[in-house]
């Protein structure tokens, strides 16, 4: 009873607190940007701009070539000082100009100068490859194998949702109730715990339980506007559940080793920047070096993802979940031994 009686007491004063809406209130402008100025997917065309100084036979050709095969954007021009107008005004494009010189045909490439090493061999080797297809008519040599078949691609709007629920429920969460906690420490409200019925795990609990109404309030928010009734919620609510106590008590667990906000913000924010590093991954998967795996946002990350498919892994969420709940309570017993043995703080 007294456990509820610290919950509700918290829950009370947390509603007139500025804190309790700090997380919500990110969350509102998250959703406003993903729905107003993030598009649904990032254009992936290449604007080309095309300069053609050859016969008739050979235009109708080109023109053929591209218009069956190119997924990009292509613009006529008439001279290549139009190219390369057009390419100043367009920083996300590149030039082609097409023309004939000594019996022969140039294909001239124009790119803007800040691309790499890579992109321009790209760009060598498909026309070299197409001079041999041209030549020799092997067209049908080439073959692609795709190691995992089907897999269920996001749009990179909903994409974005993962990174945005581990950085803003799971560890928002790590600021807010150290915020929480020394708050208290500079009314004395921890120090009056030593006269009082009332235990340290009881105090600490009734936080967590404060940050995990906002965590689940910002969550399900989210989820409703951006999602819809596309998620698994049962999923979803296992993983929201553990991952923002798991955040609570990291939180208070790094609070118990200092006194004031000023000193412990270094530290929080430090936290933060580096569990933030494992969205390199999330975004590039070829590059997962196993240090960042070892971040406990990487598997966070990528378990709220599997909650948006059609088709998730159950067993990775339902891991992560339960990783995460052995750790919460890990770092719960610690964070209470640190605050009953520095009470006096």
């Amino acid at each position: 009873m007294r456990l509820l009686y610290n919950f509700l007491k918290d829950m009370r004063l947390s509603s007139k607190s500025f804190y309790f809406y700090l997380e919500i209130g990110f969350t509102v402008i998250i959703i406003a940007v993903l729905l107003f100025v993030v598009p649904e997917n990032f254009e992936n065309n290449l604007s080309i701009y095309l300069h053609l100084d050859v016969d008739d036979a050979l235009y109708g050709e080109i023109m053929g070539t591209l218009g069956d095969n190119s997924t990009d954007e292509i613009t006529i021009v008439d001279s290549r000082e139009a190219l390369e107008e057009a390419m100043s005004e367009n920083r996300s494009s590149v030039g082609l100009s097409i023309y004939r010189e000594n019996n022969q045909t140039v294909y001239n490439f124009v790119l803007q100068g800040y691309e790499e090493e890579k992109f321009k061999n790209i760009i060598k080797t498909t026309v070299e490859t197409a001079f041999a297809n041209e030549m020799f008519g092997d067209t049908d040599n080439i073959t692609v194998i795709t190691l995992n078949q089907g897999v269920e691609k996001l749009s990179d709007r909903i994409n974005m949702i993962p990174i945005i629920l581990t950085m803003n429920v799971s560890f928002m969460g790590l600021f807010i109730i150290a915020s929480y906690i020394f708050l208290d420490k500079e009314e004395g409200t921890i120090r009056a715990l030593a006269v009082t019925p009332n235990r340290m795990w009881e105090y600490l609990l009734g936080k967590m339980g404060v940050l995990l109404v906002s965590g689940i309030i910002s969550g399900f928010l989210l989820m409703a506007i951006m999602v819809g009734s596309k998620a698994n919620y049962l999923h979803f609510s296992v993983l929201l559940i553990t991952t923002s106590l798991f955040g609570s008590a990291l939180g208070l667990f790094v609070s118990s080793f200092f006194d004031t906000m000023t000193k412990a913000m270094g530290w929080l924010f430090m936290i933060i920047i580096i569990f933030a590093l494992a969205a390199t991954s999330y975004f590039s998967p070829s590059f997962s070096p196993m240090i960042i795996k070892f971040l406990p946002s990487y598997p966070i990350m990528f378990a709220f993802r599997e909650v948006l498919l059609n088709n998730p892994d159950i067993n990775y969420i339902y891991m992560t979940a339960l990783g995460f709940g052995v750790a919460t309570i890990v770092l719960f017993i610690a964070a209470n031994y640190r605050f009953r043995k520095t009470l006096t703080i």
